[in-house]
């Protein structure tokens, strides 16, 4: 998991951080776990598509206040978990309208703490897709996924990084465990991550330069299905597209 605390006061960071580690080691997860000592570093690198699975956030940084931070990340899309930090309840109420997890009170409670940290995996347990590689299982969370295409009798899942993983299912398969919103058959042999999309015409471009192929017959309906999509979430429709094709 990827973690991000962003408190002003160093200690308060080196506690949270100290706590997370006992949590994190308790239940075997692998984690990392970066601090920030204002919200402006932290919108910068959500702004260059870094990626934290929770945001522990606290509340009065120094010239900053943490919900004006949280709704900066909303507008950016940021979609993981806000848990805000802080010695007040003052704000309570507006942590509903950045659809914040949770409110921690300072002195910090492991009990919440852990509490809050358990509901997050539960959270990131169900929207993480499972590769099975020999005795390891690999975890891939869904907004990690770029797209999955169909190469003969197998397919092949490739990752926002770059990665790629060769699954010896058929597309129809992975389409149905990847029961989620965000992913659109286009194509028959195409599966893609409609939070990836960049442009789109006849053809979809993502977010890492390929483009994918969208059913010619089932042009206009595709096409609106994604739409539809992006007004569900309030996004812009993006510019028509060219592009490469993908591999």
């Amino acid at each position: 998991m990827q973690i991000a605390v962003c408190d002003d006061s160093a200690l308060d960071r080196k506690i949270i951080t100290s706590l997370l580690s006992f949590y994190f080691s308790e239940k075997a997860i692998n984690h990392e776990i970066f601090q920030y000592e204002n919200g402006t570093d932290l919108i910068y690198d959500i702004e260059e598509s870094r990626w934290f699975d929770v945001i522990f956030l606290d509340i009065y940084l120094n010239g900053q206040l943490g919900i004006d931070v949280a709704r900066r990340l909303r507008a950016l899309h940021y979609d993981g978990e806000i848990v805000f930090l802080t010695a007040s309840s003052e704000f309570a109420v507006d942590s509903y309208d950045v659809e914040a997890l949770s409110y921690i009170l300072k002195p910090h409670s492991i009990e919440k703490l852990h509490r809050t940290m358990d509901r997050i995996i539960q959270k990131v347990e169900v929207n993480t897709y499972r590769i099975k590689r020999r005795s390891k299982m690999i975890r891939i969370p869904f907004h990690e996924i770029l797209y999955v295409e169909s190469s003969n009798s197998k397919c092949i899942l490739h990752r926002r990084s770059g990665d790629s993983y060769v699954i010896y299912k058929r597309l129809d398969e992975i389409e149905r465990e990847l029961s989620d919103p965000r992913f659109l058959r286009c194509h028959q042999s195409y599966l893609v991550n409609m939070d990836c999309i960049e442009q789109v015409d006849r053809q979809f471009r993502l977010s890492g330069g390929e483009t994918v192929m969208i059913r010619q017959r089932n042009l206009k309906a595709i096409r609106q299905h994604y739409l539809d999509y992006l007004a569900a979430k309030e996004i812009p429709a993006p510019a028509p597209c060219g592009g490469r094709p993908a591999k």
